[in-house]
């Protein structure tokens, strides 16, 4: 695969709606510190991307379906807390920790670890691999963050889209795992 090839799909990938830009651009309609959400954007993703390129060689197969379980609950919480009206404040200590643990759960983190990033890279090439996604999600979710600045809305309807997107992301994830069962 080509490096342009590559950027493109790592752009494409993170670029996509799902449930950290969500919080990204709820964040930036409501005119919250857009600094402090893509600060713990890119230290989720960095920590989510350090973890899963160093222990990939390690992975059973079932470890992967059980951080989806993980991630379904953590998102359904955090969907039904934005819907009940209970709106992430950046400036609040635990809101912090709350974008920041959506993005370490983001399954984008292991799709591009463990499904793009070449299984043959060596150590320092997956140091490479690691900088690319921190720079790619940097510039992606500085997107969601402007595009949430160009919407005018209130806070109010910015947090229960937000909450219904959170919600319909863990019922994506949810749905594979349902139908591998009933097989």
């Amino acid at each position: 695969m080509s490096n342009s090839l590559f950027l493109l799909e790592a752009f494409l990938l993170f670029v996509a709606p799902g449930p950290t830009n969500a919080l990204l651009m709820a964040g930036a309609v409501k005119r919250e510190q857009a600094t402090k959400l893509l600060a713990a954007q890119a230290c989720g993703y960095g920590m989510a991307a350090g973890f899963w390129l160093l222990s990939r060689p390690l992975m059973p197969p079932d470890a992967i379906e059980m951080l989806k379980f993980v991630a379904v609950g953590w998102l359904s919480i955090l969907g039904l807390r934005l819907i009940a009206s209970n709106s992430i404040d950046v400036s609040q200590r635990r809101d912090g920790l709350s974008v920041l643990a959506t993005t370490v759960l983001n399954p984008k983190a292991f799709v591009y670890c463990l499904a793009m990033v070449p299984m043959d890279a060596g150590p320092g090439n997956l140091g490479i691999f690691w900088m690319l996604l921190v720079g790619t999600t940097a510039l992606t979710g500085s997107l969601w963050v402007l595009l949430g600045k160009r919407l005018r809305g209130s806070r109010r309807i910015a947090d229960k889209v937000a909450g219904a997107a959170l919600f319909g992301f863990a019922l994506l994830l949810l749905r594979p795992l349902l139908i591998a069962a009933a097989v």
